[in-house]
């Protein structure tokens, strides 16, 4: 005869009930990492977009701080918009200036670099690279005079306040980085 005490092993309700337990935590482990790559995904593509910004930021302060005179005498700023500002400054040091246009592209904050012509002319197709992405279209340009007051008159600008805000592809939820930065115009100085 059988003796149940004789027979080891899980009953069906004991599998059931063991494979249901292993499933739940699988799930729940599963969902933890996904989660983690997300958030690691989204920090390393917030702080690329950041360190992209921050390097934007510093080319247009040294190249705004150094505008000049145009290759035809013409006045060293040429357009102040609040997202579009054309400027003149020789900013690779070849002893010609360049005309440089700083503006944004959907959200891709971008620049235009046209070198002069044979009759110093700015005709010629400028050089267009991103500097940006994901910028804010909201003003980025700041305009004040040796007072800092705010002007529009584009003779009295003596200082250009640079406002950057950009956000991350990959979460709308989060809030915008703010980069700010303040440009004296080295070569209209008053004093």
């Amino acid at each position: 005869m059988f003796n149940s005490k004789q027979l080891s092993g899980f009953s069906l309700i004991e599998m059931l009930v063991a494979m249901s337990i292993f499933i739940l935590v699988f799930l729940v482990g599963s969902d933890f990492i996904i989660k983690g790559f997300r958030s690691t995904s989204f920090e390393a593509e917030q702080t690329t977009q950041i360190k992209s910004a921050r390097r934007a930021m510093e080319i247009m302060a040294k190249e705004i701080r150094g505008a000049n005179s145009s290759a035809r005498g013409d006045y060293p700023l040429a357009t102040i918009e609040p997202t579009n500002f054309i400027f003149y400054n020789d900013i690779d040091n070849d002893g010609q200036i360049e005309k440089i246009r700083y503006f944004l592209d959907e959200t891709f904050l971008k620049e235009a670099v046209t070198k002069p012509g044979v009759d110093n002319s700015y005709g010629s197709p400028a050089a267009t690279s991103t500097l940006a992405a994901n910028a804010f279209i909201e003003p980025i340009f700041f305009y004040f005079d040796e007072n800092n007051s705010a002007t529009g008159v584009i003779n009295n600008i003596r200082l250009i306040n640079i406002k950057l805000k950009i956000s991350s592809l990959s979460d709308r939820f989060s809030a915008p980085y703010l980069l700010e930065s303040s440009v004296e115009l080295r070569n209209l100085k008053d004093n």
